[in-house]
């Protein structure tokens, strides 16, 4: 009975997602319903409306089973085979740059949040009597 409360709990943040999708489609700006699910989710985690143990085995269940969501994007890629081998070099080109722009931002953050605790850590510290 657990897990059917922490599958019901996940499920009403999707469904309400996609309600919210609904409705900002018809002011002509599209979101995607999972998405804002997701954010939502994350919101009432945050600020403890959900707690994170009333969703943690179902959630660890999606988790573990990740790559059976990517199936269907996968099949809708081969089904575009032809455009895709037309323009496989543009392709290319744009997931090297992605791999670029992605580790350099990553390489970048973990500097800057380095820095920050170490200069936290320095902060707090209590500094030293000079001895004569």
């Amino acid at each position: 009975m657990k897990i059917f409360k922490q599958l019901l709990i996940i499920l009403t943040f999707t469904i309400i997602g996609s309600l919210l999708s609904y409705l900002l489609s018809l002011i002509h700006f599209p979101f995607p319903g999972s998405l804002i699910g997701m954010i939502l989710l994350f919101i009432f985690l945050l600020i403890g409306l959900v707690k994170v143990d009333s969703i943690t085995e179902v959630g660890q269940f999606f988790i573990d089973n990740m790559g059976i969501f990517f199936v269907p994007a996968a099949i809708a890629i081969l089904k575009q085979i032809e455009i895709i081998s037309l323009h496989w070099w543009k392709l290319l080109i744009i997931l090297f740059a992605a791999f670029v722009i992605s580790f350099t931002a990553t390489y970048w953050a973990v500097r800057l949040t380095i820095f920050l605790q170490n200069r936290h850590k320095n902060e707090n510290e209590p500094a030293e009597v000079p001895h004569d």
